[in-house]
């Protein structure tokens, strides 16, 4: 585990979403879990989402995996990135959760580069919080205040702005983060052959909320209500359309997201991560399970799934959601449920811990047999 040295209540007071912050040593001796080759190796799935990024004879070049030959590619300054790590090895996804301080629903991914030296993407923007933890080699960051920068594209998938003043100019070592809000323009360039770790965040905005809209008709006991004017009276103009009539219709709206169902389709947007979900061979029974708990197994969470729960203590049962997908816990004792879905594993230790009824033991099983969970011995 990754024990991040940091006051978060003072980071989330002073610094979260209002200003960068270099946090020395963050990760104390921290050690890479992986290398170029595992990461040049994850490059080469067709399911995974790299790029190489390469600044050669003054040209940028972008190409994306996956990946065959590297040796072509991989001239001049160039950076291999890869979205997505921490939903296939198990110590990228601990390494996110060491800044679960901030909760599941604002986690994106963990994206790792490597760069060889005076490699980097250009001073650019991001639209999402970031923080960029150091590993092997150092990175020259310069950090610039928000303003009116204006984009320009030196290549068509590469948003990049002008250089700016910075208000950071700082080098990152191994263990070092660099906390980066939305807006802020950042540069980095490698010193040495550097790995980064960014981790990042995600907000909806306004459009994804209301693309979100037509999925509570999809939702369980919802009534479609349609317009009705039973008491019009004849119209003065044809093509007019009142505001008593454009209230109505908005307030149809606001009727529908008042229903609980909305609260069950926002669910299924904020938890939708895209997992990369293998559903195993053989299904398992809840007794199964319970047996092989007992003699010595533990069932843990997959990388990279971070369950979401609504809180809400008017409905019967505890609703939770993973990957879009909804379910109920109909049983009384909720805490070894929420053990669960912080990813604490399934042993002896934790049965004897928590006591789970057969109510955690049927969703548990529901959860393996979807692939969330595994069955896995306890070495």
């Amino acid at each position: 585990m990754h024990n991040l040295q940091l006051d978060k209540a003072i980071f989330l007071r002073d610094y979260w979403q209002q200003q960068p912050m270099v946090i020395r040593q963050g990760f104390p001796g921290f050690d890479d879990f992986l290398d170029e080759h595992d990461l040049a190796g994850l490059s080469e799935l067709e399911e995974v989402d790299s790029r190489i990024i390469q600044f050669h004879q003054q040209q940028w070049r972008i190409e994306h995996g996956p990946f065959e030959d590297f040796e072509a590619i991989c001239q001049g300054a160039w950076t291999l990135l890869v979205q997505g790590v921490d939903r296939y090895i198990d110590e990228a996804a601990e390494l996110m959760e060491a800044f679960n301080f901030v909760p599941y629903w604002r986690m994106d991914d963990l994206m790792i580069s490597y760069a060889t030296p005076d490699a980097g993407v250009g001073p650019h923007l991001d639209q999402y919080d970031v923080f960029l933890v150091q590993g092997q080699g150092r990175r020259h960051w310069k950090v610039g205040r928000p303003g009116n920068h204006e984009t320009h594209f030196p290549h068509p998938q590469l948003a990049q702005v002008a250089p700016f003043p910075p208000v950071i100019d700082v080098i990152l070592e191994p263990g070092d983060i660099l906390y980066i809000p939305p807006g802020w323009p950042h540069d980095g360039v490698a010193l040495d052959n550097c790995l980064t770790y960014s981790v990042g965040f995600r907000a909806p905005d306004q459009r994804q909320l209301v693309n979100a809209l037509p999925d509570i008709f999809d939702e369980q006991n919802i009534h479609n209500v349609r317009y009705s004017d039973a008491t019009r009276q004849p119209a003065r103009h044809p093509g007019r359309v009142t505001q008593s009539e454009l209230s109505t219709l908005k307030s149809m709206i606001l009727d529908a997201l008042n229903q609980p169902q909305w609260e069950q389709s926002v669910m299924r947007l904020l938890s939708d991560q895209q997992l990369p979900i293998q559903v195993p061979a053989t299904l398992i029974q809840p007794q199964a399970v319970v047996e092989a708990v007992n003699t010595g197994e533990r069932v843990c969470r997959m990388p990279g799934c971070r369950p979401l729960f609504l809180d809400n203590k008017d409905t019967a049962g505890l609703h939770f959601f993973i990957n879009a997908e909804g379910f109920t816990y109909a049983g009384d004792n909720t805490a070894p449920l929420l053990s669960l879905l912080v990813g604490e594993p399934v042993n002896n230790i934790f049965v004897e811990t928590y006591k789970p009824d057969g109510a955690f033991f049927d969703l548990l099983a529901t959860l393996i047999n979807k692939g969330y969970w595994e069955l896995t011995d306890n070495s």
